[in-house]
């Protein structure tokens, strides 16, 4: 799949990310990420026992990916796409430094739940729905000749695989998880490269 992003979904992207960012979309992805991998709550160094020195640790974390993403999203359309490029290698690198080692399933949970979490529509202020509704669908689902599916994956636009939106934040992540990835290890190499130098200048 081409990552090369059309004019249409550049629009797409942006508009579902005027919703995402006013619902606390950084705090959701961030809770997903360490309820799908608690690992993650390492990495983001979110180990804290003190309760109030542990919230100030999750919102500052929640406020970079979301701001990263402002950034990147802000770019789009705006200055050439090599800066969203620079910005993800930039913070692959970083996390070498940090430690953080990702594994390369853990990159693709990182992409999918961002991914999952500004396409779905859901906000924190949204109801759920009721039960059975006029419609005659029953226990919040309705029947198909596969099976049953949530009503809330109907009535959201965000929700399909086809979905001009979610294409276009795919492609989006794809890169920057990409450019991430490139930046980490890089700089892992070249440190290797450096030890391996000094070593035979020791020796």
């Amino acid at each position: 799949m081409t990552t090369e992003m059309s004019d249409e979904e550049v629009s797409a992207i942006r508009e579902v990310w005027i919703r995402a960012k006013t619902d606390n979309v950084g705090k959701k992805i961030l809770q997903t990420l360490i309820e799908k991998r608690p690992k993650f709550a390492e990495y983001f160094g979110i180990q804290s026992k003190q309760r109030q020195s542990l919230v100030l640790t999750q919102k500052l974390k929640a406020h970079r990916i979301q701001n990263f993403l402002d950034t990147a999203v802000g770019s789009l359309g705006f200055c050439p796409i090599s800066s969203v490029y620079d910005m993800a290698h930039r913070i692959g690198q970083i996390h070498f430094y940090r430690g953080v080692n990702f594994g390369a399933d853990n990159w693709l949970v990182f992409k999918k739940v961002t991914v999952d979490q500004v396409t779905t529509g859901a906000t924190d202020s949204s109801k759920e729905k009721d039960e059975t509704n006029s419609s005659g669908t029953a226990n919040g689902k309705v029947e198909t000749e596969a099976n049953l599916i949530p009503i809330a994956d109907i009535n959201n636009v965000y929700s399909g695989e086809n979905c001009l939106a979610r294409l276009g934040w795919n492609k989006l992540m794809t890169v920057i998880v990409r450019e991430m990835k490139r930046g980490f290890l890089e700089e892992a190499m070249r440190n290797c490269k450096e030890e391996d130098n000094n070593g035979l200048l020791g020796a």
